[in-house]
């Protein structure tokens, strides 16, 4: 089926859901991990439980990046307290003027934790939930997501993460110093980014800005 897969012959229910897929990559990305994770519990359980972390943080984090935003925040900050919010912020910060998807914090954690060796341990880890999940739905997504019992629950799912990026904004926002000058530069990047301006260009123009402003 594929792509060209018609809506009007969508299947009603899950059970009529039939697309082959291999299992042996699933098998060996599962397998290894499984290895990988029984070496860091013997090796340094910090490590381990940093990369159990951002496994269940990218398996959580439905809706895209930054999603993950307000569940790495609660668990690194206030469960575990591996650092401050200042910390983080400066972590997102550091995410948003370098290549790579938002999650990429979870680098900027794990070398906070662990060094070098917790930034590679948590990319990793990151990444590796959605990578299996991708192995395992791609054959079939388009009839997946056709059912409406299945669009059902991502939006509401997604309205949920709303109402967690929308507190977690809140709360990043109350810890900047703000001042008159901070405040105009909020508000231009706002603005630019409702007028389509790339999002580079809003990140690092903020930057500099921010530097002149000290």
């Amino acid at each position: 089926m594929g792509l060209s897969y018609r809506l009007e012959e969508a299947p009603k229910s899950l059970n009529d859901l039939r697309a082959p897929f291999r299992l042996v990559p699933l098998i060996v990305v599962l397998g290894s991990a499984a290895v990988g994770l029984m070496c860091l519990l013997v090796i340094e359980k910090g490590l381990f439980q940093l990369s159990l972390l951002m496994m269940k943080v990218d398996l959580s984090a439905f809706g895209g990046g930054f999603a993950s935003i307000p569940l790495m925040l609660h668990d690194v900050v206030d469960v575990r307290h591996w650092m401050d919010q200042h910390v983080f912020m400066d972590g997102i910060a550091l995410g948003q003027i370098t290549p790579g998807p938002v999650v990429i914090t979870a680098t900027f954690v794990g070398y906070i934790f662990r060094g070098p060796l917790g930034a590679v341990i948590a990319t990793l880890s990151i990444f590796l939930p959605s990578f299996a999940l991708v192995i395992v739905t791609a054959p079939f997504f388009a009839r997946l997501n056709a059912l409406p019992l299945f669009r059902k629950a991502v939006d509401g799912i997604l309205c949920s993460f709303v109402g967690l990026l929308l507190v977690t904004a809140v709360r990043l926002g109350l810890a900047i110093p703000w001042t008159i000058p901070y405040g105009i530069l909020a508000a231009a990047a706002l603005a630019a980014l409702l007028l389509r301006v790339d999002f580079m260009w809003v990140v690092i123009s903020g930057a500099a800005l921010s530097l002149l402003l000290r």
